[in-house]
């Protein structure tokens, strides 16, 4: 069995509801509309993604008490673009995903 701490657990269990979820939803907006292309599928996404984003905002000013400014600059670290990595794990088949034993 692997050796992880709290966090990493949480991590790891975030990660699986996350993309559950994006699997989920990219499954279901293509059973509701069978003829739209791969790059309206990506946009619809964005969309989705930029809208939680500014749900995230407004919890951060509610609940951290940043202006909307600080809380979207913090998103916005943390949201940073992934896709050269993600490029370079799928194309090399590596994904850094732990292999459950």
């Amino acid at each position: 069995m692997l050796r992880r701490n709290a966090a990493q657990d949480h991590a790891v269990i975030t990660n699986a509801m996350t993309l559950a979820f994006g699997h989920q939803l990219a499954a279901t907006w293509l059973d509701l509309y069978p003829d739209v292309s791969a790059s309206q599928l990506v946009g619809f996404l964005e969309e989705q993604s930029l809208r939680a984003r500014a749900a995230a905002a407004e919890v951060y000013v509610a609940k951290e008490r940043m202006s909307k400014e600080e809380a979207m600059a913090l998103l916005e670290r943390e949201s940073r673009s992934y896709r050269a990595l993600m490029r370079e794990e799928l194309s090399t088949g590596d994904l850094s995903l732990p292999i459950p034993e």
